[in-house]
């Protein structure tokens, strides 16, 4: 079976998704597939298994997002001229943030009729909206900090801000609406604060999503197929876990399993188990939580393309599980028949 791994893109997490296209691409040809990974933001090359894509660091900082980032008609035909080239049984999404996670992608790949491992376009759609995810999990009682969404053209209106403050009050996360990685996201303490946090998901052209802060210990869930792995705490040695203690070795700290009395660990694998199948997520996913001291689990949300570089956390659980990364990713294929 021919797979093409598609990675890249043009959002701001374009070079992790990179790194975990290299990932995916060599774990597909250890199990045994014939693999190809491209770029859809440049269809015009493509790769094999063992060339690299991405730089041989991610960075402290997110790079700059490409410059041309519309996806419009010219573009998908040129992505769809390289697949046609390319003649794959099937493709392998690890697009991170932007039109590779929103649906847009799974929207071509279904519309050519090209079978793909993840969810489909309307989960992806669902939890990219984190404010959308959100009012699902609160209806069926999946406990998740309040939020209040202020659209890009109304960022800049201080009293919507104040209107939003007024209800959620301070300390409180200011973040992008659809972004990831925590790229844009700024936990504000006081009012002074306030303006640059606004400023940082400006630069991103997004809508902001303000939300009551949750203190609490982060833990994170893997889904495989419709199965929760065993739960990783992250342990940042500062701060949150912000890009920069993502990215950089020897920033944080991982527990898998996390250190979590037995009920309170299957309450969450349960909970993000729920919280998967209400958005009608498929293949896999990973599910964050902020763990509060009365032992709250806050469902933050749901990344349907989640990073699978070597040190990623799907990784971390999936070999805690006793499932190694080749197996991991033929899982995954397999997850796609039968739909």
């Amino acid at each position: 079976m021919k797979i093409v791994v598609l990675c890249g893109g043009d959002s701001g997490e374009w070079v992790v998704s990179l790194a975990s296209g290299d990932a995916v691409g060599q774990w597909l040809a250890q199990a045994g597939y014939e693999v190809v990974k491209l770029n859809p933001s440049k269809p015009e090359k493509s790769f094999r298994a063992d060339e690299p894509m991405a730089p041989s660091q991610i960075g402290a900082r997110p790079p700059d997002a490409p410059p041309d980032r519309k996806f419009d008609p010219s573009r998908v035909q040129k992505f769809l001229s390289a697949l046609a080239k390319l003649a794959p049984d099937m493709a392998f999404p690890i697009l991170h943030g932007g039109w590779g996670e929103d649906g847009r992608i799974q929207g071509v790949l279904e519309w050519v009729r090209l079978p793909y491992t993840g969810s489909g376009p309307l989960a992806c759609a669902l939890a990219m909206h984190k404010q959308k995810a959100k009012d699902i999990w609160a209806s069926i009682s999946i406990l998740t900090p309040r939020g209040v969404v202020i659209p890009q053209r109304e960022i800049r209106n201080r009293r919507a801000v104040e209107e939003a403050l007024e209800t959620l009050k301070l300390p409180a996360v200011f973040k992008p609406l659809h972004g990831g990685s925590t790229i844009g996201l700024t936990i504000v303490r006081k009012e002074g604060e306030i303006a640059a946090a606004i400023q940082s998901v400006t630069e991103l052209a997004e809508d902001l999503l303000i939300e009551t802060f949750v203190n609490g210990r982060e833990i994170t869930a893997t889904i495989l197929g419709d199965e929760a792995m065993p739960l990783i705490e992250i342990r940042p040695h500062e701060g949150f876990y912000d890009y920069h203690n993502k990215y950089t070795s020897g920033r944080s700290d991982y527990l898998c399993p996390a250190p979590l009395q037995d009920a309170l660990g299957q309450q969450i694998q349960e909970t993000a188990l729920k919280a998967y199948r209400a958005l009608d997520c498929r293949g896999f996913a990973r599910v964050d939580f902020l763990l509060a001291p009365e032992n709250q689990a806050f469902c933050l949300e749901l990344n349907t393309l989640p990073g699978m570089t070597q040190h990623s956390l799907v990784p971390k659980a999936a070999r805690a599980a006793g499932i190694e990364p080749p197996e991991l990713v033929t899982r995954i294929v397999k997850e796609v028949h039968g739909r």
